[in-house]
């Protein structure tokens, strides 16, 4: 590949050598590959172990990543109910239309839904936490719930609430005037259409490890199989492996800087990169609070899961990831009085999560019953902060902000098990992180490994038959 200027390159394939853009080599290079009938693939028995399920794949954790190309199809059948699939369109599209595939994926009920965490955070960071000299706090998007491991999924339901949250992001953005996703899924939804991928040849070595069979059990998933589910729906993620420390003591030192880096780079607009400092805190407190747009993240390791919704940077230069942890029990929001009667009854945070061991592996207790609500789940946090912007893009820049104004009472132990420090992370050789949107590497060019909103949430069909077959990034 040559490097012509800082904004082109020139592509490396003899029948081609276009002068391309930077941003967009990537996507080019991913559609000689579809037309040469050429896709990055893995070895089946080094990824799936990635995907850590535990409970079937024993063969240690191995490097996810293949530096090779391998021959593979990019078979664009036609579909039984929708006629010819054009490649350019949006998955997503024709997989909403199939109403019976759509019936068997019933929705979780809001009853086990906690809504509005994330923005009653701040007075963790900017008032309550005097022992803590926090510089900078980085929150992912208000439109995440919390979800714990219920009673019927005690003990291996971390990867299927994770990927919940997930869902309770992408429910809630719109691309073509429509929701990324038609609703969050009931574990037993999510598993019926595990199998339903598997059954159309997507992550073949995944299904032959699992048995090709997971409705109805207590098998544990990982990151490939979210990953699997994801792009089934039509839906734009990345896998990125940190197969290995990165720093001193076994620290994780590249995956703390690349989750610093997801977030900050979001609340660089155009305008100004200037940070501005939050309105509400004291003028004694130096905490600069920001509340963005950008997607939560799926953090795995061996034996668990957990969703990261921020990093915290503290005066000595420590940094403490901020993480929705299903394995933690929630307590009802009535205890004790814990929360502030005056927040409005539907943007109550239910319950304080529970402290204990820093390291569970998949746990909790609430129980998933109750009605479906049919209220818009956007509604749900409309009265903390201002509506979500419903552009065809995911771009964070545009639409992140400073929350002020808002500054309920919330217990001092939330933030015990949400916390999470270095020493901690340490204590696991190997992590996955899933990202919703792509993730370009542009190493390759001399830069970074980084996210971008460009392409937005949605798939075309072209994509997503690319993707059938797991990939990763390797960050190491």
């Amino acid at each position: 590949m040559a490097e012509l200027d800082n904004t082109h390159v020139q592509c490396t394939v003899e029948s081609c050598k276009q002068q391309i853009p930077r941003n967009d080599f990537q996507s080019h290079m991913v559609n000689h590959q579809a037309d040469r009938n050429q896709i990055l693939s893995e070895r089946p028995e080094t990824l799936n172990n990635a995907g850590l399920s535990p409970k079937k794949r024993e063969k240690p954790w191995e490097t996810a990543r293949e530096d090779e190309e391998k021959e593979g199809s990019v078979d664009m059948h036609v579909d039984k109910k929708h006629g010819s699939i054009n490649p350019i369109s949006k998955a997503r599209n024709r997989i909403n239309k199939d109403l019976d595939l759509w019936n068997k994926l019933n929705a979780l009920p809001k009853s086990v839904r906690t809504p509005g965490v994330i923005p009653r955070l701040k007075p963790q960071f900017v008032s309550v936490n005097k022992k803590i000299s926090t510089t900078a706090v980085y929150l992912s998007s208000k439109y995440t719930d919390h979800i714990s491991t219920g009673s019927m999924d005690l003990g291996w339901g971390c990867g299927y609430r994770n990927c919940q949250m997930l869902m309770s992001f992408l429910e809630r953005q719109q691309e073509d005037n429509e929701p990324v996703i038609k609703h969050v899924i009931h574990i037993s939804g999510l598993q019926i259409l595990l199998e339903e991928a598997w059954r159309q040849g997507f992550d073949l070595p995944g299904a032959s490890q699992l048995d090709h069979h997971v409705y109805g059990t207590e098998k544990w998933i990982g990151a490939t199989d979210v990953y699997t589910m994801l792009v089934y729906l039509g839906i734009r993620c990345t896998i990125i492996d940190f197969h290995r420390p990165s720093g001193l003591n076994n620290a994780h030192d590249a995956l703390f800087d690349w989750i610093q880096g997801y977030f900050e780079n979001a609340i660089k607009k155009p305008e100004s990169s200037k940070p501005v400092q939050d309105a509400t805190s004291s003028t004694s407190s130096s905490t600069i609070f920001y509340l963005t747009d950008q997607p939560p993240l799926y953090l795995q390791h061996s034996g668990h899961s957990r969703t990261v919704i921020g990093i915290e940077m503290l005066k000595d230069g420590h940094r403490n990831l901020i993480m929705f942890d299903p394995g933690r029990r929630m307590l009802r929001s009535n205890r004790k009085g814990q929360i502030h009667s005056s927040m409005p009854i539907e943007d109550l945070t239910r319950d304080s999560l529970e402290s204990g061991s820093p390291e569970p592996s998949c746990g909790g207790s609430s129980n998933e019953s109750g009605s479906q609500s049919d209220v818009d789940p956007r509604t749900d946090l409309e009265n903390i902060t201002s509506n979500a912007g419903s552009n065809n893009n995911c771009s964070a820049g545009n639409n992140t902000r400073v929350l002020s104004n808002y500054s309920p009472v919330i217990p001092d132990g939330l933030l015990r098990p949400v916390r999470v420090d270095s020493k901690t992370i340490a204590k696991n050789r190997q992590y996955q992180l899933l990202v919703l949107g792509e993730v370009v590497d542009d190493r390759p060019i001399g830069g970074t490994i980084r996210w971008s909103g460009e392409k937005g949430y949605l798939l075309t069909e072209r994509e997503r038959e690319v993707m059938k077959k797991v990939t990763s990034i390797r960050a190491l």
